[in-house]
Order: C-alpha cells, then sequence, then structure tokens
C-alpha cells in the first residue's frame, strides 16, 4: 500500500501544506508555541519515506535538532500527532480504505522513530561537548608541558649557539633547531649581505621554497616590510605576488626579522601548508631561537673582527655576554612564571605572585592585571595590584577601546609607551593619586585567539623600559592567560558541582516528604513509568486491593486495570493516556469509572503525571513521566445513594398508584359516564386531567432517573438505522411541530453505517431533544437535522478525550432558531429541574428534567451530547453514538 500512498501524498502535497499551515495558524497548544517544522520540506520528506528513502526526513531532523538544541522532543512529537491526525482526516475524506489509513499511520510511528534517534544522537553530541571541557584542563596541562619542554629545548639552543663562535655551524644550529622543533613546511634563514640585500644563506625542509643564494626581490613594499619590521609578522595565506616566487602557493607565512640594535642583519621565514595556527603556537618560541640566533650571529661577527680590533671587540663581548646573560634571566623568570601558574588554581594568588615576580625582574614601581566582566566582556576590571589589596577605592573600570590599557585590549597589541605625559590614550582616573609621568607597559592577555584581560606595569622614569621586557613580558603572557583561564574553568566546574549536588539533596528530601504523604492517603494511589510498570504503591491501595505492597511492585498498571476492573477496563484506556496526556487546549486528560473490588464499590480514576521543568519558559508543556491511578472507597456513599433512590422509587410508585385513580375517574367523568356535564364543569374535569397526567409524566421521569442512577436499566443492545429510529420520534411529535408551524429539513446521506443502541432509549433519547428544539423555538422557526460519520480526530475537545481513538462514531446535529441559551447557563443545561430564563419559558412549561435524563442514557450507549448556543439565534445540540461493527 505504500506505492499509493506516496502516489496520494504528492498529489495532494499543496492541500494538505494548506491544512497543517492553518492548523498552525489556529492552535494555541504546542504546534503554535513550539519548535517550528518546515512543512514544506517535511511534505516531500514524507512521501520519500513512503517510497521508502528516508534519508530527506533525517537531513531535515538533523538540521532541526542542530538549530533547536533546547527543544522539547514531546512538545515536536505531539506536533506530528497533529499533523498525522489531519493528513488521516484529508485521507478518510477521499478513500475509506482503512488499510490505507493503517499504512499511514505506520508511516508516522517510523517518522517518530526517526525522529527520536537522531534526537538521541545529539543528545549524545552535546553530551561530548561537555566532556571537553574535562578535556579542556588535560590539554592545558599539556600545554604547560610542552611549554616547559620548549624553554629546556630553547634552553639547550641557547647553550649550543653560546658554544660556538664558526658562522656556518651557528647557521646549522639555527635552521636544525627550527624546522625539528616547529615542524614547518619549509624554513629559511635570510642575512643582509654586503649591499643591504637580503639573501637566503640556510633552507631546510620542501624543495618549494626559496634555496640557498636567492635574493629578495624588492618589488612589493608589504612584503619589504615584514622583513625590516621589528615585530614578527604573520600572513594566514601568502600574499599573492608573482615577483615572489619563494612564497609557496597555500602555505601561511611567518617572518621574523633578526634585529641587531637598531640595524637589520637578517630575518627568518616559515612557512606551513596543512594549518595555519601551528605556526602562530609557535611563535614565541620561534622568536626566542631569532632572538638567540641574532646574537649568536653577532657574536661570530665580533668574533671575527676582534682579530683586527681586538681592543675594542673584546668590550664589545663582554657587553653582548651581559646581554645573553640579562636574556637567560628572563628565561628563567618565564620558567619560573610557568611554574608557578601550574601550581594553583586559585585565581588570586596566580595574579599577584606573577606580578610580584614580574615587577621584581622588570623592576616596575607599579603594576595591575585587569580582567573581563563575565557579566559585560566590554568592560576591563581591576583584579590584582601590585603589593596592595583590592578595595572600593582602587578598583577601576575600563571600556575596551579606552585609555592605552583599554587600547591593547582592543588591538590585541602590545603597548610600550616611554612617556605617558606625550601619549593621548592616557587617561585620568577621578580620585586616584597616580601622576600623569613615567613609562608604561601594557600587555593583552590570550586565550584562544580572545582577550581576557590586560596586564600593565609603569615606572615613574620616562625611557625605563625597553624592547627586552617587551619580549619578556610577552613571553609571560600567555602562560599567565593560561592559568587564568585554568582558575576560572576550575571555579566554574566547582560551582556547577556543588550546584548539582544542592539539587539533588533537594530532590532527596522532596522524594521523602512525597513518599510520607503518598502513605499517609486515605485513598489507594498507585503510580507508573511510561510502560506501566509500578513504580510507587500506598498502604492504601494495598488494603483496597488485598494485595502485599512487594507483590503490586512487581505488576504492571495494565495487569492491575485488567485484573480487577473486568468489564470496566476499556474505560481506563491506558495507552491511549500515555501517548496523549493532554487535551488539545493543555489540559491533563482524566479517565474515571466505578467498579466492585473485593466486594467493596471503588471509584477508579486514572491520570497523567506530568513533571514540571524550572529552566522551560511557561509557555512549554511539562514532561510526562508516567500515569496515577487513584482508588477511593465510595461504598458508604453508594449505600446511601441507593436507599435515597430507593425511597424515591417507592415514594413515586406511591404516589402513582392514587394519580392512576384520579386520572381513571376524571377521564370518567369527562366523558360523562357518571351524567351530563354542564361547560365549567367539563373545563374543571378537563383541568384536573390536564394536571393529572403531567403529575403522572413527573413521576415518570423521576423513577427513570432513579434507574439510572442505580443503574438498574437493562439496555438490549441491536444494530439500529438512525433514519427508522428519527421517522418514529418525527412522527409522534408532527402534530406539535404542525401547530407551530415550524420549517423541519432532515439531511441524512445515504450509506450511513449502522449505530448500535437500545431502541426504545435512543427513542426516548431523540423524542426529548427535538421535543426541547419544538417548545423553545418560536411559531414559524426552522429546525434541521443532519447526520454524518466520523472519528475521534474529528470531536471538538474534551469530548474527544472521553472517547476511545480506535472507533468510529455517527453524529447527529439537531439545530433550532430559537431563543437560545446564554453562555452562563451552557454548563447546567443538563441539570435536573434547570431551566434557562428566555421569553419561552413559560409557554414550554415543562419540568427541566428532560435533558437530564438524556445525557446518562446517551453516556450509557457509548456516546457523548453537547450543545452549542447563541441567544437570539438558536441552538445545536450534538450527539455523537459508536457506530455497529457491521456497516448498512
Amino acid at each position: 500500500m505504500k506505492p499509493v500512498l506516496s502516489h496520494w501524498l504528492q498529489n495532494q502535497q499543496a492541500a494538505l501544506l494548506q491544512q497543517w499551515n492553518d492548523l498552525r495558524d489556529t492552535t494555541t497548544g504546542p504546534v503554535a508555541t513550539q519548535v517550528q517544522l518546515d512543512l514544506q520540506r517535511f511534505a516531500l520528506a514524507l512521501a520519500a519515506v513512503a517510497n521508502g528513502d528516508d534519508q530527506p526526513l533525517r537531513e531535515l531532523f538533523s538540521e532541526l535538532a542542530a538549530a533547536e538544541p533546547g527543544a522539547d522532543l514531546p512538545a515536536l512529537v505531539r506536533n506530528l500527532n497533529q499533523v498525522h491526525r489531519a493528513t488521516r482526516a484529508a485521507l478518510l475524506h477521499d478513500t475509506p480504505d482503512l488499510a490505507l489509513i493503517d499504512t499511514l499511520a505506520e508511516l508516522f510511528d517510523q517518522i517518530i522513530a526517526t525522529l527520536v534517534d537522531i534526537w538521541a544522537e545529539h543528545t549524545n553530541q552535546l553530551i561530548h561537548e561537555r566532556e571537553f571541557i574535562a578535556a579542556s584542563l588535560d590539554a592545558a596541562s599539556a600545554a604547560a608541558d610542552q611549554r616547559a619542554l620548549q624553554l629546556k629545548a630553547l634552553n639547550d639552543i641557547s647553550q649550543r649557539l653560546s658554544a660556538t663562535l664558526d658562522r656556518d655551524e651557528l647557521l646549522e644550529i639555527v635552521i636544525d633547531s627550527l624546522h625539528r622543533l616547529t615542524d614547518a613546511y619549509h624554513v629559511a634563514v635570510w642575512l643582509t649581505d654586503p649591499t643591504n640585500q637580503l639573501r637566503v644563506v640556510a633552507s631546510r625542509g620542501s624543495a618549494d621554497g626559496p634555496p640557498v643564494g636567492y635574493c629578495l626581490p624588492p618589488a612589493n613594499p608589504v612584503i619589504q616590510a615584514a622583513f625590516t619590521h621589528a615585530g614578527s609578522t604573520f600572513w594566514p595565506a601568502a600574499p599573492v605576488d608573482p615577483d615572489h616566487d619563494w612564497l609557496i602557493a597555500g602555505c601561511s607565512v611567518m617572518v621574523l626579522p633578526m634585529i641587531g640594535g637598531e640595524r637589520l642583519i637578517g630575518a627568518v621565514t616559515l612557512q606551513e601548508r596543512n594549518n595555519p595556527l601551528d605556526l602562530r603556537f609557535m611563535q614565541d618560541l620561534a622568536q626566542s631561537i631569532v632572538s638567540q640566533a641574532t646574537i649568536a650571529l653577532q657574536n661570530a661577527d665580533l668574533y671575527h673582527t676582534i682579530r683586527t680590533l681586538n681592543a675594542d671587540l673584546e668590550q664589545r663581548v663582554i657587553e653582548r655576554t651581559r646581554e645573553l646573560e640579562e636574556e637567560k634571566d628572563r628565561l628563567a623568570t618565564l620558567h619560573a612564571i610557568a611554574s608557578q601558574v601550574n601550581q594553583t588554581l586559585d585565581l588570586d594568588q596566580i595574579l599577584n605572585n606573577s606580578l610580584e615576580m614580574l615587577a621584581r625582574i622588570v623592576q616596575a614601581e607599579h603594576a595591575s592585571i585587569l580582567l573581563a566582566e563575565e557579566d559585560n566582556p566590554s568592560l576591563l576590571v581591576t583584579r590584582a595590584i601590585l603589593g596592595a589589596k583590592l578595595t572600593h577605592d582602587n578598583v577601576v573600570r575600563f571600556a575596551i577601546g579606552q585609555g592605552i590599557a583599554g587600547w591593547a585590549a582592543q588591538h590585541g597589541q602590545t603597548v610600550l609607551v616611554n612617556d605617558v605625559s606625550q601619549d593621548e590614550r592616557w587617561i585620568s582616573i577621578p580620585g586616584s593619586t597616580r601622576k600623569r609621568e613615567g613609562s608604561m607597559i601594557s600587555v593583552p592577555l590570550f586565550v584562544q585567539g580572545e582577550v581576557i584581560g590586560v596586564m600593565t606595569l609603569s615606572h615613574s622614569r620616562t625611557h625605563f623600559f625597553n624592547e627586552g621586557h617587551v619580549r619578556l613580558l610577552n613571553a609571560c603572557a600567555g602562560a599567565i592567560a593560561i592559568g587564568i583561564n585554568n582558575a576560572n574553568l576550575f571555579r566554574m566546574i566547582s560551582a556547577e558541582a556543588e550546584r548539582r549536588y544542592e539539587l539533588l539533596d533537594r530532590q532527596q528530601k522532596e522524594t521523602s516528604q512525597i513518599a510520607a504523604i503518598l502513605q499517609s492517603l486515605l485513598d489507594g494511589v498507585i503510580v507508573c513509568d511510561l510502560y506501566g510498570s509500578v513504580l510507587s504503591v500506598n498502604q492504601a491501595a494495598s488494603r483496597i486491593l488485598h494485595r502485599p505492597l512487594e507483590e503490586l511492585l512487581l505488576w504492571n498498571l495494565h495487569d492491575i486495570i485488567q485484573r480487577y476492573l473486568g468489564n470496566h477496563a476499556a474505560e481506563l484506556p491506558l495507552d491511549d493516556l500515555l501517548r496523549r496526556p493532554l487535551s488539545v487546549t493543555g489540559e491533563a486528560r482524566t479517565f474515571s469509572t466505578t467498579a466492585v473490588i473485593n466486594g467493596r464499590t471503588i471509584n477508579v480514576s486514572l491520570s497523567p503525571v506530568l513533571k514540571a521543568d524550572e529552566n522551560e519558559d511557561e509557555e512549554d508543556e511539562d514532561e510526562l513521566i508516567g500515569a496515577l491511578l487513584v482508588l477511593r472507597d465510595i461504598t458508604r456513599e453508594v449505600e446511601a445513594d441507593r436507599m435515597k433512590n430507593e425511597f424515591i422509587g417507592t415514594m413515586s410508585h406511591e404516589l402513582r398508584t392514587p394519580m392512576t385513580a384520579i386520572k381513571g375517574f376524571t377521564q370518567l367523568l369527562a366523558m360523562g359516564g357518571l351524567g351530563q356535564l354542564n361547560d365549567t364543569q367539563r373545563e374543571f374535569v378537563n383541568t384536573i386531567y390536564s394536571n393529572t397526567e403531567r403529575m403522572i409524566n413527573l413521576i415518570n421521569d423521576v423513577l427513570e432517573i432513579t434507574k439510572i442512577e442505580s443503574g438498574s436499566i437493562d439496555l438490549e443492545w441491536r444494530s439500529l438505522h438512525l433514519a427508522e429510529a428519527l421517522s418514529g420520534v418525527i412522527a409522534e411529535l408532527q402534530p406539535q411541530i404542525a401547530q407551530r408551524q415550524h420549517q423541519l429539513t432532515i439531511s441524512i446521506p445515504p450509506g450511513l453505517p449502522l449505530i448500535r443502541a437500545d431502541s426504545m432509549r435512543l427513542h426516548q433519547i431523540l423524542y426529548h431533544v427535538l421535543l426541547n428544539a419544538i417548545k423553545y423555538t418560536p411559531p414559524g422557526g426552522n429546525i434541521t437535522i443532519a447526520a454524518r460519520e466520523t472519528l475521534n480526530v474529528d470531536l471538538p475537545e474534551p469530548v474527544r478525550s472521553t472517547l476511545s481513538d480506535s472507533r468510529r462514531y455517527l453524529m447527529l446535529s439537531i439545530s433550532d432558531t430559537g431563543v437560545g441559551i446564554k453562555p452562563e447557563d451552557l454548563p447546567r443545561i443538563f441539570d435536573r429541574f434547570f431551566r434557562t430564563d428566555n421569553p419561552l419559558k413559560v409557554e414550554a412549561g415543562g419540568t427541566g428534567l428532560g435533558l437530564s435524563i438524556v445525557k446518562p442514557l446517551v453516556e450509557l450507549l457509548g456516546g457523548r451530547i453537547w450543545v452549542e448556543s447563541t441567544v437570539g439565534e438558536g441552538s445545536t445540540f450534538f450527539i455523537a453514538l459508536p457506530v455497529a461493527h457491521d456497516r448498512a
């Protein structure tokens, strides 16, 4: 049947999309408020699934899961169920083939199963992403270890460079170390020749790079500036320039100039093909090696020059050796800071220790660290001050881009200010005693490419800091930033763990309280999960069912309902409730019945158990976790009601006996059996007769209600034609219709199925409803009777939730153009003795018992009755009765 269904879906695609969109526009429940489904793509995917291709459907659900990570899966399933019901109604309208409808149901079951699988995969992916946080801590530790190894390698390279003054050996050490430690695709060392042109003197790696002896062309000023600039230059992709054929296509490029004092003596180029971030990560190490190589090459040049200028060169060697010692001390400082950062996860300790060590090395007088606020990342806030505790007076806030520190954070560059009094970026802080004098360094702190703060150091003397200080601080900034990030991650994880512990403790307390309340209830309570397995039972339920608690906990709620309720089990559809716990209006569905269990009359009610999600919006629906069965012993109430009904029945019988005698003698008088009556006497006798008739009808109605309430009505079930039942009622009421000159219209299509009912009770139901329409419709009005076959999905709520989803029904409507019913009177229209206030109330007469008899009779036949009315326009009574198994 799937090819037929696929063909039908393709032909009806436009109509189905219109119905689905109308359903979304008019629904105030899940379809309107939950995750929005692309109905156009879903229609195409639905037809594809019917043809056996579920790939478009899986792609649609995968995109939906990725786009709405907070989406509620049960709400989306309910949306699909609503689409299913709309599609099934359209299919039923086109063809009555039940096999095709079953195929459609199987198709939607497959779709929902696919949705659940994809949602589970997405949930697992989210779990893996959460696990990434823990993995990041390990990665940070590994990065610190790698930094330590790099420092050791840098120290070894420094020692090897210091151990020789041979130029060729130095170049071999530099090119081999850079290529081995950075693992770049190509590494080249350029040195200036006597004509001040840069020429390749050593290379390692791919043959695509510049060979030894290659001279840098002067064509591109951007590339030339990169070689002569004081800082390193990084290009994620090589600049397109045909004159510079040394640039390897598809590679990222890093240029590290070799500055000797104020003179450019060479440069190092590193080109990487695979991952541009590899070069960026190794930038500090490569810069340190290049710095060491620059010093070593200069020392070599000095060594060769000392042969002719011995005295002057000896002094220069001493100065250069001192510079090397300073650089070594700085590297040792970097190692000490990295070690200190890795020893603790306390943020304040990391910040204060780092400031003290750096200030001591660079001899700064003032130092502070500003970090971005968690709630407002655009603001920098003071988190540590050298030699002082944070107070309300010394904590400052800078917007990123404001002041020297804000500029460093905005541009992600270290700022060296030789004289702050001449710098326009300086901002005076109100109430601060700091003077605008001296020099300053501001270093941004990066974590994964994002600025998390700024470290500032200052001195009262101008031009106090130099480029060596900048290099040291840049090298230390990475380790400090990693330590800050690790401390923040540790704080976040600790806070989350504490929050989860508090939630668990609160849940345990709530569970204990709920268990105590449950056990103290006088009504029996049984709770099951989504599969019917019993989760909890209280002592009252054990007492009512005469079963120990331990045994009931091993049962399934389906078995309990079937075993103890017998014929009433169908009135508590547990499977239907678990599939659809809420009505269209969002209210919980509830089923109830009464049965005799162990000699006691027990009222049994079944309702869903919904768990509210505190993190969800109020409009979102609650999560279904199971069902609740409540057992209430109403034996005393039933017995009292039975005694009341017996009393009313007895009194009604006793009243009917004299009333029958009065009626008979009055009728005899009216017929002249005891002599002729004058006009006045005949009028009095007729009045007695009519009131006696009304009294007998009232007594009969009371007896009928008593039988219904006591359950003593015996039904003779038969398959009946609705048209035959209606013809008898209309024939009986024809005089009243003719008297009031009503226009009666009957619309009953041919081929309607039979209904399963009791013929006498059905006649009684139709008689009262039609008589009600006749009495409350002014003379000359219209009365319309219509009937059609329908499914549960087409019935309005809350009628739909009280009937079985698997049955077909025949819906009869009786409409009139009468006085109508006020909205506030509609809920009481089926109550005993209730009569609405309207212009025809006195003329219509009656006791107000007719509709109160109709409602329980309709429900005894397995149907439902409801009414819609507008004051001054008329009313429509709807009666839904189950269809018999065989069709007419």
